[in-house]
Order: C-alpha cells, then sequence, then structure tokens
C-alpha cells in the first residue's frame, strides 16, 4: 500500500470512511437488531455493509502503521492512536459477526426462538455500542496528535476590526 495517494497520506484518505461507516454500520445494527421487520428487509445490506467495514478498517490500519513508520516524528505524538488503533479492527470484525449472525439466525428459521434471537440482538447491540465507543477514542487520539498542538480558540493579540 502506498504511504500517499495524490499528495495525501494514504491513512488520512481512508480513514474518512473508517470515520463515517463504521459508526453508521454499528447503528443500523443496532436498529436492525431491534426491529425484526427492518432485519428482513435490510439485514443482508448491512452485513456486507459490515464485513466491508472490517476490510476498510484493516485497510486504514496498515496504511498507518505505514505513514507511523514512514514519518517518524509520528512516533512520539502518535503511540496512543497507534496502540489504539491496532485493536480496532477487531471492534469492527465482532460488530459485522454479530451483523451477519442477525441475517443467518433469522433466514434459518430461528428467528421464533425467541431466545437465540434476543441473545443475539442483546450481543450485537452490546457489541456495535463497544464498536462506536473505540471508534471515537481512536478517533479522538489521532486528533490529539495531529490538532493537539494546534490552538485555535484564542484570539490574536492585537486585533483591527474590519470596516
Amino acid at each position: 500500500m502506498p504511504v500517499k495517494v495524490f499528495g495525501l497520506p494514504t491513512h488520512i484518505l481512508l480513514l474518512h470512511v473508517a470515520v463515517a461507516g463504521i459508526p453508521l454500520v454499528c447503528l443500523t445494527t443496532i436498529a436492525l437488531a431491534a426491529r425484526p421487520a427492518w432485519r428482513r428487509r435490510f439485514g443482508l445490506l448491512n452485513a456486507i455493509f459490515a464485513v466491508v467495514m472490517v476490510g476498510v478498517t484493516y485497510a486504514t490500519d496498515l496504511a498507518g502503521q505505514q505513514l507511523f513508520n514512514h514519518a517518524t516524528y509520528l512516533q512520539k505524538i502518535a503511540a496512543q492512536h497507534r496502540s489504539l488503533g491496532l485493536t480496532l479492527v477487531w471492534f469492527v470484525a465482532v460488530t459485522a459477526l454479530f451483523a451477519v449472525a442477525l441475517v443467518v439466525v433469522d433466514r434459518a428459521g430461528y428467528a421464533e426462538h425467541h431466545v437465540t434471537m434476543v441473545t443475539i440482538s442483546a450481543l450485537a447491540i452490546a457489541a456495535s455500542a463497544i464498536c462506536i465507543v473505540e471508534t471515537i477514542r481512536v478517533g479522538d487520539s489521532g486528533a490529539r496528535a495531529v490538532w493537539g498542538g494546534i490552538n485555535v480558540s484564542s484570539a490574536p493579540a492585537h486585533h483591527t476590526p474590519v470596516r
């Protein structure tokens, strides 16, 4: 995987897909776990999207590792982000597993087994919620690594109003 694409770090380009896609797939998994009628209609699409997000997350992780190794100045400021980022793919994978399980169990006729569906739905909701939290933690640590030294809230010392 190249370190840069179109002059920008590949990690930066991919992470925007992950930042939008992971919470979206988690929220749709929660919705489908709670609403069986929606699961029958949109479950397969959500399961496919969840599996795709595992791949996107893994690619984002690989690109991040390459960037981390390529830009030595990042090794000090982005160490926490790197360690958190290495684990995110596992949280996304567990969420995808439950997104797929919801569809498989529902279509295999186990929807009538109330205990089975409630258990899988509860685990899907829990996995999705934890995945959202972990995505926020990884994103926050990355933002702090990149923007932590920049103070955007302070006004310039000598501000002259424009007339």
